[in-house]
């Protein structure tokens, strides 16, 4: 999924389900910004309080494996259990199955959720919040590189099959029926649509019953769905009815917002030598703005670091474990 359901449907679940449009804000902002959030910065280095982010996006497929390997099933193609990976909607034409294979609403991605739904973090609802969504739109996927994933067309031995990287954006886009080749002839049909109102309409009922409010999903999942609108539609006309639904608390997304409100940086000049001159160049520090630890792009980047960890301690570690994989 993108921007379009990682923000303002995000949003619009959050203020439907009853979230005052502040904290409905933050879970979608950090609901998107868990894509965006793809740079390490190191804050006051090498100073005794240095900082540094944790990374819960990258959007370089050559990184080693270790790398990519902490932050993709973490965070966009979380592993169902060893029951739901053979279940009905993981059939392929080749028989295989694969024990990180991403299944929609899978019981790992329900307790990570509801974790950070019992945490009442805001930032950490978010996360959660994108990765269970990730787990509808890119089923059947998993987050390294395996052949696995593989799929024939254009880009066929061209770039790692990492992901969904060889089905390009066609998992994301919610207006779009599109075919997957790799699954059994009755499953391989695939109906954005439809997976995105359901991931929807899974996620409005967690935060209804997290915040004791009145359930109106009927109603609920036919907004969603006229806002989406027809298959092959204008992402514009989309982007304009999720903010009519949102209504006039609704704030644009700033991707550097965070990190502008809470990090600052100065220039300092650095001589180099080389071939035979010396020469001032400038090197940026990044510091903190005022009282960092109140900030949203803080409390965010340890929501990252927290969610991470209990997802690699309770999930990803033990699978790693049963693979025998020490690469991490």
């Amino acid at each position: 999924m993108d921007i379009e359901f990682h923000y303002y449907i995000t949003y619009i679940i959050a203020c439907r389900a009853g979230f005052k449009p502040e904290d409905a804000r933050i879970i979608a902002y950090s609901s998107q910004y868990t894509d965006d959030n793809d740079t390490i910065y190191r804050i006051h280095e090498g100073h005794p309080d240095e900082y540094a982010n944790y990374i819960s996006q990258t959007m370089d497929i050559f990184n080693p494996q270790k790398e990519y390997m902490r932050i993709y099933p973490v965070f966009h193609f979380m592993p169902g259990t060893l029951t739901e990976i053979t279940g009905d909607s993981a059939w392929r034409r080749d028989g295989k199955f694969h024990i990180m294979n991403t299944i929609p609403d899978n019981l790992n991605s329900r307790q990570l959720l509801q974790a950070a739904l019992y945490s009442r973090n805001l930032y950490s609802i978010g996360i959660a919040t994108h990765m269970y969504a990730d787990t509808f739109a890119h089923q059947n996927f998993v987050g390294f590189n395996e052949g696995f994933n593989e799929m024939k067309g254009l880009f066929e031995g061209l770039i790692p099959n990492i992901g969904h990287a060889d089905a390009k954006h066609k998992p994301d886009e919610p207006d779009l029926i599109w075919e997957d080749e790799r699954l059994i002839p009755s499953i391989s049909q695939i109906d954005n649509k439809k997976r995105f109102l359901e991931a929807a309409r899974c996620i409005y009922e967690k935060y209804i019953r997290y915040l004791n409010a009145p359930d109106d999903s009927n109603n609920f999942i036919t907004l969603i769905d006229e806002a989406i609108g027809p298959y092959y539609g204008n992402e514009e006309d989309r982007i304009d009815r999720y903010k009519a639904l949102i209504g006039n608390n609704f704030i644009e997304y700033d991707k550097k917002q965070w990190f502008k409100e809470a990090i600052d940086f100065v220039n300092t000049e650095i001589p180099y030598s080389g071939g035979g001159y010396n020469v001032p160049i400038s090197e940026t520090e990044w510091i903190w703005r005022g009282n960092y630890k109140e900030t949203d792009w803080y409390k965010f980047q340890e929501s990252v670091k927290a969610y991470q960890w209990l997802a690699m301690d309770t999930v990803i570690g033990p699978i790693f474990e049963k693979m025998e994989f020490k690469g991490v």
